[in-house]
């Protein structure tokens, strides 16, 4: 990462969040009781050849939920502003999903191309959400499918280390000040909806889609689960320690930037960086390591007249 790159615009999610760090960040969310719940709400179930869009696709970690789940597909196309974040997911999930550079509130496509159109985690991050759903219909067919999968709120993130524990939760504190304080002045979040959380269902009608349902789902990840595969559940904390260390300089400044003091941040690097290290060098104490994470979901779907 070079230096210039440490003066980030925050209008671009990738100098937010690395996308590295999204997919290992998300890796256990969804099991597979959860991708089956999604594959009912959002029709892929149907043994019917489907053409699908996803707006915003970040790192791809859903493009590739999407794949999964879908087992008849004509097309999977992806839009996403952000040329990082594009690339990354391109290199992961090409030839089996097209990419295009664009908006959810100005997708390239034309008029009645989808069967599903689908964003996950994006609306939230959106000054304009009756825009963005309002393109999101006009690039679906008619019967066709839009659904948005937003942030419920309440997450759960609990380590065994109490100082950690603490200090995860300061840090958390401050990188929220540290992002959102500057991104609100870039982005006027004041002409549309101020609080958008369990608001979805209405965007939807109010854009002329119908038949609207509303979801949820509630994934829990359990570091001690017995029923895990060990030698998966380490790869998945080297990766983590290898995120926690190469994104290090942006999110010192992102929590820099939220106020909290140089000592607690670095205290806060070296505590995080012993945790993950003493898992990976004693794996044995996976099993009595109780870290939990916990995260929720509400799924709208609507159907397009």
């Amino acid at each position: 990462m070079s230096e210039d790159s440490l003066r980030y615009d925050p209008r671009y999610w990738h100098n937010i969040q690395l996308p590295e760090e999204m997919d290992v960040s998300r890796c256990f969310e969804y099991d597979e009781d959860a991708l089956s719940q999604l594959k009912k709400w959002l029709k892929l179930d149907e043994e019917l050849p489907k053409t699908v869009v996803e707006v915003g696709c970040g790192s791809g970690f859903f493009t590739e939920k999407l794949i999964k789940m879908a087992p008849v597909l004509k097309e999977i196309v992806a839009v996403e502003p952000d040329d990082v974040l594009r690339e990354y997911a391109s290199r992961k999930c090409f030839p089996k999903c097209r990419f295009l550079n664009g908006t959810a509130e100005d997708m390239p496509l034309p008029d009645s191309f989808a069967d599903l159109t689908v964003c996950h985690v994006v609306l939230n991050n959106l000054p304009e959400v009756h825009r963005a759903v309002s393109e999101m219909a006009r690039v679906t067919k008619s019967g066709g499918i839009v659904a948005a999968i937003e942030p419920g709120g309440g997450g759960i993130c609990y380590y065994p280390d109490p100082r950690l524990n603490d200090l995860e939760e300061k840090a958390d504190e401050a990188h929220a000040r540290g992002v959102w304080d500057l991104r609100s002045k870039l982005i006027d979040y004041s002409r549309d909806m101020k609080q958008k959380k369990a608001r979805y269902p209405e965007v939807f009608h109010c854009c002329g889609l119908i038949r609207v349902e509303a979801h949820g789902i509630f994934s829990v990840f359990l570091l001690s689960d017995m029923r895990r595969d060990r030698r998966e559940l380490v790869l998945w904390i080297e990766r983590r320690l290898q995120v926690h260390e190469n994104g290090w300089r942006r999110t010192r400044e992102i929590l820099q930037r939220g106020g909290l003091s140089g000592t607690v941040i670095q205290e806060y690097y070296l505590t995080k960086k012993a945790y993950l290290e003493k898992l990976i060098e004693h794996p044995e104490n996976i099993p009595w390591t109780h870290e939990l994470q916990a995260v929720s979901r509400t799924v709208t779907v609507g159907f397009k007249p």
